[in-house]
């Protein structure tokens, strides 16, 4: 690669706005789905490139912090599988939910809330609307019987493969920030572990628990503070960083491929060319790979890094 070419290049800026920073990603056709803090949603135009939003609504898992902050619907990551609603051309929203480090009776706070989202037009002005079909959770009690790892130290984030009918659930051992890390351990594991995707007539809460999980891999590596990401081609593509924090973690993005059962690429040194901003996920549109960051960028990211 040449020396001058930029890691990455903007793709477009959402317009100022009084909604919290931005997280989760996820694209259907031309539009891009772009999820802030509490479970907002703004829908782009992604062949205009124009960062005013075509539409901005609440997900059915809206959570302003309901009954606790725990609860929040942080909107960490999101995607659309392949699945469809009572004949709806947009598939299902599979979105990462939830705040608190820990859980209760129904499992992590973290949880993966299934959206079906319909749009409609007026004089060529497009609306949407959402409902929460199904929340799927993991309660960790009795991993101690079962050959398995504990897949998570606190928040877990979900893919969903609609595809393949799997669900997988990406997390670490350990809190990915620095000091976190036990005496005499140099990196930290991150867990990739593999359910069943519950089907939607197992109705609104479906708690997973050590005894529904049908495999597990693991991955050494020193990578840290962990965002969100996207699934495509049996691959994770997980981002990293946030690099104008006071500990000054810098972005990156991983790729894990699920059938190798390893980490495939990593790359760094995307701070200057995302602009010092931090980093929150990543999808995949017309073959290119985007990742938005919190301030409201899209950027696209160099082909030639791609695995």
């Amino acid at each position: 690669m040449n020396a001058s070419t930029p890691r990455a290049t903007l793709f477009f800026k959402e317009a100022p706005h009084a909604l919290p920073p931005s997280q989760g990603f996820a694209v259907f056709e031309d539009r891009a789905f772009i999820l802030h803090h509490t479970g907002m949603c703004c829908v782009y135009d992604l062949k205009a490139r124009d960062g005013a939003p075509l539409a901005v609504f609440p997900l059915g898992s809206y959570n302003a912090g309901s009954p606790t902050k725990d609860y929040t619907n942080h909107s960490n990551s999101c995607m659309f599988g392949k699945e469809h609603y009572n004949g709806n051309p947009i598939p299902l929203l599979y979105v990462v939910i939830g705040a608190g480090i820990g859980y209760d009776e129904d499992g992590y706070f973290y949880r993966c809330a299934v959206e079906n989202i319909t749009r409609s037009e007026t004089d060529g002005k497009e609306t949407y609307q959402a409902q929460t079909l199904q929340v799927i959770s993991y309660h960790p009690e009795g991993i101690e019987d079962t050959d398995f790892l504990p897949p998570c130290w606190g928040c877990p984030a979900f893919f969903a493969d609609t595809e393949h009918r799997a669900l997988y659930m990406f997390s670490a051992k350990y809190r990915t920030k620095r000091g976190t890390l036990p005496e005499g351990e140099r990196e930290n594991t991150y867990l990739i572990t593999k359910f069943d995707l519950p089907s939607l007539d197992r109705g609104a809460l479906v708690k997973l628990t050590p005894r529904d999980i049908r495999d597990q891999f693991t991955v050494r590596s020193d990578l840290l503070f962990t965002q969100g990401g996207a699934l495509a081609d049996q691959k994770i593509y997980y981002t990293f960083g946030c690099p104008m924090s006071k500990e000054k973690y810098p972005n990156e993005i991983a790729v894990f491929d699920l059938n190798a059962r390893t980490m495939c690429a990593r790359i760094s040194d995307l701070d200057e060319a995302l602009n010092m901003e931090e980093i929150e996920s990543c999808e995949f549109y017309n073959g290119e790979l985007l990742c938005n960051t919190s301030a409201g960028s899209v950027f696209v990211i160099d082909k030639k890094l791609l695995p």
